[in-house]
Parts: C-alpha cells; structure tokens; sequence
C-alpha cells in the first residue's frame, strides 16, 4: 500500500503541471541508463562524467531532479525528495512508484536523439522496462534512430519475458552527439 507521504508526492506532481514539463533534459541530451556492466549504470555515468567523458553532456533524472526546487515540502529539491520516499517499506510500492512517476515523465517528454546505457541484470522491477521503454515507445518528439532502438530494447524485453519475471541481459548502449 502506498504511505501517506508516498501519496503527498504523487498528488503534487498531478497536480504541479509547470513541474512536470521541467522534469526533462535539454533536446538531444537525454540519457537513460539500467542494469550493470561493472558496477550499477548509474555508478558508471556518475564517475565518467566527472571525468568529461562521452557521458559530460548528457542529463540524467537525477541531474534534472537535483535542480528543480519544491519549496514549502518535505525536501529543498526533487530528488531529496524522491530519495526520501526510497527508505519507505515496501519499496515496490514506495520508492520504485515514485521513481515510475518521475521517468515516465522524463521520457514522455525527451526531445530528439536519446542516449542509452544498459547493462545486464534488466528485470520487470527496474524503472526502464516497466516505465521507460513504454512511455518512450509513444514519444512522438525522438528521433527515428531512437524510435528504432526502443523498438530493439522492448523485442528483447519481450522475447526475454521480463515481464514474467526473467532477467535480460542486454549490455548494449548508444551515446549520441
């Protein structure tokens, strides 16, 4: 069952539409990463990007999370915020809805080329298959090459049954720009 406090967030997106449109990266700058190739994706980016490598330019949610204040709440920031609600039992109906919530809407509203960093390890309870790969699949406002490698992810997500519960693992990226 989702907390209160897990509702609070999610009431304040419904019904925060100029919040919403910012939880985007700049056009060509989305870059949307799961799973693990050495270490958690995520791990990866972070420490590259430090370094100003082909990660330097790119944006990810959390990057856009950390600059979008939310004043009078529970946190100064979104992503405090969003961090919050990971600590809440249970986290599938906690943390991983909130996390759902804020990609799905970062990916609806990806603009041109988008990036891709996705390692092994892809199950039905990571944000990218359950929310990602669909919403993006919709997206009218990507590019046809990343229209085509969404399609490529979600063949191999189906043909994998990660949706039955089987792990994929993909370990295929494409940085752009």
């Amino acid at each position: 069952m989702l907390q209160a406090p897990t509702r609070d967030f999610l009431r304040f997106l419904k019904d925060s539409p100029s919040i919403r449109k910012r939880i985007r990266a700049a056009p060509n700058k989305t870059l949307l990463y799961a799973g693990k190739f050495f270490e958690p994706a995520w791990v990866e980016i972070c420490d590259q990007k430090k370094k100003a490598t082909q990660f330097g330019d790119k944006e990810i949610l959390p990057d856009v999370l950390r600059l979008i204040s939310v004043v009078g709440r529970p946190s100064s920031n979104l992503l405090e915020w969003v961090k919050s609600l990971e600590a809440i039992p249970p986290w599938e109906k906690n943390g991983f809805i909130a996390w759902r919530a804020l990609s799905g809407l970062y990916a609806a509203n990806a603009v041109g080329e988008v990036s891709f960093y996705i390692g092994s390890g892809i199950s039905k309870d990571k944000v990218f298959a359950a929310t990602e790969i669909v919403v993006l699949s919709r997206n009218p406002n990507i590019d046809a090459l990343t229209k085509e490698v969404v399609e490529y992810y979600r063949d191999i997500l189906r043909s994998k049954q990660v949706d039955l519960g089987v792990t994929a693992d993909i370990n295929f990226g494409l940085i752009r720009g």
